[in-house]
């Protein structure tokens, strides 16, 4: 099985979510502006050369700028190790359904994680899915707030760890 991993291919990253997010859990509103910002890092991953999963990263700041009166990510203790611009946010992980239970998602998350501690990120924040938190906490990541369901009314958990 040939893995190759690519940053910057954000249409083969919007089938995935589409497929996943949309078409399977439901969700109406996956896109969103900061996704064209350059900062933006769409991290995809092929499988001999057949697309099967995604993920995106970006700087905290960009939360802010483009998605104003939505919740943004917490502060949380972990904040101490990253100054101005070295927090970044993880999210829209998605893994094919014909690709799953393959470790694909825990590839594809170091891979968002690497493109941003490359883009300078000491601190990666993610806002997961409640049924996916124990991915992310055999990860090391630890949660920073309560679940909530602010997005779209599903259960989420803000998540963190040092990079």
């Amino acid at each position: 099985m040939g893995i190759e991993l690519k940053v910057g291919c954000f249409e083969d990253a919007a089938a995935v979510r589409r497929a996943v997010f949309m078409d399977e859990q439901g969700y109406e509103d996956e896109f969103e502006p900061l996704d064209d910002d350059s900062r933006c890092l769409h991290v995809t991953l092929y499988i001999d050369g057949a697309l099967a999963a995604c993920g995106r990263t970006f700087p905290e700041e960009l939360e802010r700028a483009f998605t104003p009166g939505k919740p943004q990510s917490p502060a949380c203790a972990l904040d101490e190790v990253a100054g101005p611009g070295e927090t970044y946010i993880l999210g829209r992980v998605a893994v094919l359904p014909a690709w799953r239970r393959r470790g694909l998602a825990t590839r594809i998350t170091q891979a968002c994680e690497d493109a941003a501690r490359d883009a300078g990120a000491k601190l990666m924040k993610l806002h997961a899915q409640e049924y996916v938190q124990g991915l992310y906490g055999a990860m090391g990541y630890e949660a920073i707030a309560p679940v909530d369901v602010e997005d779209e009314g599903q259960p989420h958990r803000w998540m963190a760890r040092v990079l």
